[in-house]
């Protein structure tokens, strides 16, 4: 293709997180990267659509006919590890209708694993790291007809070589990236875990953790770096969301939302001085060590009804082995302040980390009664390549498989332990999960936090899954 104007014709896809189109529910909230990507490239004058495979239920005609109607310049695909399959088909569908048309990857897996993406033959070019500006310059420069050894943080095919440039810096300032495009995501099946409301938006309001958690891999993108947006920016899109779009709930799904405490206090406090009425929940876990009594008064106060933590073991062996640098006590110092505030809390567990036994995994059940949360998640590890526990079980050769299709967070085990298959795992999870929810005041306590209809519906449908679990054999 040979471009002479402003491209108008980009599409960005969040491809299925099923093997098999059509057949997993829908995700629960709209993609925010793409939605950035997608507002830097309108605001350059770009056309722009994105697709949303699993939400909008596209199976492979249906995306093909939206190939041949949009004629698409470039197809942008935001890819995880068990996304990574389900692109590659779609991008052998993108090449086959119009094989001159650019197939971009992006995302954590190919930020991981850039030179095994870039040698797939449907795959032009590889975006590592954040991908709003580097995604900008490579259509800048497609349009322009140059050539992209210009563009930091890519890999890209050039006369049949390979060619990788220089790393593109962090973005420093957060508040110069304009709001994300929402209104490009056509699905109405959009839902949000245990929402009050059904009117429900999402919000990144920083990037980074400096936590050293070894089954995160998200440092791989944002080194461990802590960057935010001002509380005026993160107000002024709150403002927008609650005035303009109506919204009366807002998760926010920062790494640790919580890590500047004087930004925390500065957002409680412009929330106050405008006046903002909005429920906030923070559904991706803080870290409980830099929650403190002031903080979390800060948050009760801000609107927040509802956090999640990342307790992760009720071992603090195990904890140590995962560098989560807490201890139990402080984690129940938190849980005790948040029901004391009235806050509603979730808490994370992970099965199957380094050391794990079934002692340990009792442990970890006995801890998750104490702590007694409105939400207890227990999840099998699934560790992602690029993680340090990916490396360590690589070296002790119990990671039992590289189908990526498998890395899918509900999928079975990928992985065995010294003392722990993967039958082991998945009978202790289904024992956690009966353990702490089949108790007479868990049930009542379930029953009590059914507040709107928009919540009955979601845990209903949550209560089934779960039934469903824990009566299969």
């Amino acid at each position: 293709m040979i471009y002479s104007t402003i491209m108008t014709n980009i599409l960005l896809v969040n491809p299925s997180q099923a093997g098999v189109y059509g057949k997993m529910k829908p995700p629960v909230q709209m993609h925010m990267g793409l939605a950035y990507i997608a507002s830097v490239l309108e605001n350059r004058g770009n056309g722009v659509e994105i697709l949303d495979i699993d939400a909008e239920g596209l199976d492979a005609a249906r995306f093909t006919e939206v190939l041949k109607k949009r004629k698409p310049d470039v197809v942008g695909f935001t890819v995880t590890t068990p996304t990574f399959s389900s692109s590659l088909e779609l991008a052998e569908l993108v090449k086959k209708h119009n094989s001159g048309t650019y197939v971009i990857f992006g995302g954590i897996h190919p930020t991981i694993r850039p030179f095994e993406t870039i040698q797939l033959s449907y795959v032009d070019i590889v975006v590592i790291g954040e991908g709003e500006l580097t995604f900008s310059e490579i259509v800048e420069a497609l349009e322009k007809r140059e050539d992209l050894s210009s563009v930091k943080g890519i890999m890209f095919k050039a006369g049949g070589k390979t060619k990788e440039t220089p790393p593109r810096q962090l973005l420093s300032d957060l508040d110069s990236l304009p709001f994300p495009s929402r209104t490009l995501f056509k699905s109405k099946v959009y839902s949000y875990p245990d929402a009050l409301y059904r009117e429900t938006a999402s919000m990144i309001t920083s990037r980074g953790c400096p936590g050293m958690c070894s089954y995160c891999n998200a440092n791989r993108i944002f080194k461990r770096v802590f960057r935010a947006r001002s509380a005026g920016n993160v107000l002024d899109e709150m403002e927008l969301l609650t005035t303009s779009m109506g919204i009366k709930e807002i998760h926010i799904w920062d790494d640790n939302f919580v890590t500047d405490k004087k930004r925390v206090l500065a957002i409680r406090d412009e929330i106050l001085k405008r006046n903002i009425r909005v429920k906030i929940a923070f559904p991706n876990g803080l870290r409980a060590d830099f929650l403190d009594e002031g903080i979390m008064r800060a948050l009760k106060e801000m609107g927040v009804y509802s956090i999640a933590i990342g307790v992760e073991s009720g071992s603090e062996e195990i904890l140590k082995k995962a560098h989560k640098g807490i201890k139990l006590e402080r984690i129940e110092e938190v849980f005790h302040l948040a029901k004391k505030l009235g806050l509603e809390t979730w808490a994370f567990f992970i099965i199957g980390l380094l050391g794990e036994t079934s002692e340990t995994i009792k442990k970890t059940i006995a801890f998750a009664k104490k702590l007694n949360p409105d939400i207890a998640k227990f999840h099998i590890l699934k560790p992602y390549p690029g993680t340090e526990v990916y490396d360590e079980l690589k070296s002790l050769d119990f990671i039992l498989t590289e189908d990526y299709d498998k890395f899918g967070i509900h999928t079975p085990p990928v992985h065995r332990l010294e003392n722990l298959s993967p039958r082991d795992m998945l009978m202790w999870q289904k024992k956690a999960y009966k353990s702490f929810y089949l108790r007479p005041s868990t049930i009542i306590n379930q029953a009590l936090r059914i507040k709107t209809l928009n919540r009955l519906k979601l845990n209903f449908e949550a209560g089934a899954g779960l039934l469903k679990t824990l009566i299969s054999s």
